[in-house]
């Protein structure tokens, strides 16, 4: 019996190329490309110039559940409605990503992930074996050494790039009531040598947040003080020095209608740097009610000498200017929304209470449940649930996969 060519095998290769020169999302382009030969080798071929290139792919909210992980594709909503969920098959080799504790991502689909919760850090690229380990231990007084928990993590350029330094907030381990979070950092193409440098001068300033803005690392503090670290590369020793911290705003104490803060970021939009709030009812398990926008502002204001000096200060805004915003510590990120048409302006947030409960990590495995429910989007004044809440805990925060 002669075998009879599906019609959808026989459409024109050009005509297969705009179609797939409009599919913005990158899962659906891997199954268009997936359906046959035909389309597999046409999708291959440059789109033709003069074809409207697709807008730079927006952050996925994965949601790590062992082998039954998804990631939720806002794209394919077209910006209304809630989200679509694609499955993710994490690998299972060669660090077990499947069960892994998520802490962080960056540009080109990079994850900072511990294997093994408490230690076994890596940064690992999806869908490839390219795994760059983290230390898992860092020097203290006394020239002795002490296991880190990596809490959040940040990059200030990819990873292969010549003056790539790693920044993380971490915490001693065993974790208990005294233990304090602090900063670590270091050059990436110099191994993976850390220090905790300047814990003495943070220590009583719970980090918050980490991000390298304007070739200058950054830390947001619990009280909203920003200190600032400057990098000075070198060919010896640790292959980096940090000079710093200069304290360049103070925080006050937030109170917004009897809510309480929930967290904090740091994110740069539209080159300024931005504090985004947070904020929830009283009760720790409370999800996120209220977001608040500031701006940090450089002002040039006589001392009492009559010198000029620099001072900031954070704004409120009541705008976002046009901008989609992803928070995440050591990732936050900014998207016009010119770019993405039927989107409106709005700040995506995804559940990361546990930062405050770093305890969980000490429970037994069974016990390491984190919440992934206080996923949403907060516009027009108020909080849109656009991630699908079918997953109450998984064996790891919820992140962003950044294209």
């Amino acid at each position: 019996m002669a075998m009879h060519t599906p019609p959808w095998e026989e459409l024109p290769a050009d005509v297969l190329r705009i179609v797939f020169s409009r599919v913005a999302c990158r899962a659906d382009r891997q199954v268009m490309a997936g359906v046959c030969g035909a389309w597999r080798r046409a999708v291959k071929v440059k789109v033709a110039t003069g074809q409207p290139p697709r807008p730079r792919q927006l952050p996925c909210l994965l949601r790590p559940n062992g082998g039954d992980s998804s990631v939720c594709c806002l794209l394919c909503s077209g910006g209304h409605g809630i989200s679509v969920v694609h499955a993710a098959h994490l690998p299972q080799q060669p660090v077990g990503a499947r069960h892994a504790r998520f802490f962080g991502s960056h540009d080109g689909s990079w994850a900072f992930l511990a294997s093994a919760q408490t230690s076994g850090h890596v940064l690992q690229k999806f869908g490839t074996d390219t795994i760059i380990p983290l230390p898992d231990f860092m020097d203290v007084q006394g020239g002795e050494s002490s296991s880190i928990v990596h809490l959040a993590a940040t990059l200030s350029h990819q990873p292969g790039h010549a003056s790539c330094l790693v920044a993380a907030i971490v915490k001693t381990y065993p974790i208990d009531v005294m233990s304090l979070r602090a900063v670590a950092f270091w050059r990436m193409d110099h191994g993976t040598m850390a220090s905790e440098l300047h814990r003495t001068e943070i220590e009583a300033m719970e980090p918050e947040d980490i991000i390298f803005h304007k070739g200058v690392l950054l830390v947001l503090t619990q009280q909203e003080n920003l200190l600032a670290w400057i990098p000075e590369y070198t060919d010896e020793g640790r292959g980096v020095e940090m000079h710093g911290p200069e304290q360049r705003a103070c925080g006050k104490p937030r109170i917004y209608n009897e809510l309480a803060v929930q967290s904090r970021y740091l994110v740069e939009s539209q080159n300024c740097l931005l504090l985004i709030v947070r904020y929830r009812e009283g009760h720790p398990t409370s999800s996120t009610q209220e977001l608040k926008i500031f701006q940090l502002v450089e002002l040039e204001i006589p001392d009492e000498n009559g010198i000029m000096m620099t001072r900031y200060n954070w704004v409120e805004l009541f705008s976002l200017f046009g901008e989609m915003i992803f928070l995440g510590r050591g990732c936050s990120r900014s998207y016009n929304v010119s770019n993405y048409p039927g989107f409106t302006e709005g700040v995506y947030f995804l559940d990361d209470g546990s930062f405050y409960h770093a305890d969980l990590l000490s429970h037994d495995a069974a016990d390491q449940k984190y919440t992934c429910s206080d996923n949403g989007r907060w516009v027009n004044l108020q909080v849109d649930r656009c991630f699908p809440p079918e997953q109450s805990c998984s064996c790891s925060p919820p992140i962003w996969v950044l294209p």
